[in-house]
């Protein structure tokens, strides 16, 4: 049986990152630029300036590792609750239904109170209810929030 890991990811985890993200990406429906998701990590795994990124590897008996999924938070600052807040910018993994995103979640959530944070936003895409029943049933809730967005491309 694998033994499976969360760690915080390094420079060395890019490309295999790539892999998921573009996994990622396609289950979500989304176009994957494979140049922009490399700029988007590739800060994020030198330090912790932007925010952080935790990746579960799965390790066989013989030592092989595999990386089944990521998390990553980004940081924000909030003046409505008087500092640190972040937005979990994405939560991937490979094998649903295994607890893999539920330990990914709540190693983010430990690293980001050991930060101080204070909140923690998300978002899904409208069709995902399992993403959001993850969520609900790790304490997070629906607010009555619409977020817009707009590039600055």
């Amino acid at each position: 049986m694998n033994e499976l890991v969360i760690r915080s990811a390094a420079p060395a985890d890019l490309e295999h990152l790539l892999v998921l993200g573009a996994e990622y990406a396609a289950a979500d429906g989304h176009d994957f630029d494979r140049d922009a998701a490399s700029a988007g990590f590739a800060p994020l795994l030198t330090d912790d300036r932007y925010g952080i990124v935790h990746v579960a590897e799965s390790v066989a008996a013989d030592g092989t590792r595999a990386l089944d999924g990521y998390g990553v938070v980004t940081w924000g600052w909030s003046i409505e609750i008087g500092g640190l807040d972040v937005v979990l910018d994405e939560l991937y993994v490979r094998t649903r239904g295994t607890g893999i995103g539920t330990a990914l979640v709540t190693s983010l959530e430990r690293a980001c109170r050991e930060r101080g944070v204070k909140r923690i936003f998300l978002e899904t895409e409208r069709p995902n209810e399992a993403a959001r029943r993850l969520y609900a049933r790790l304490g997070f809730t629906a607010d009555d929030s619409i977020w817009m967005a707009k590039e600055l491309r």
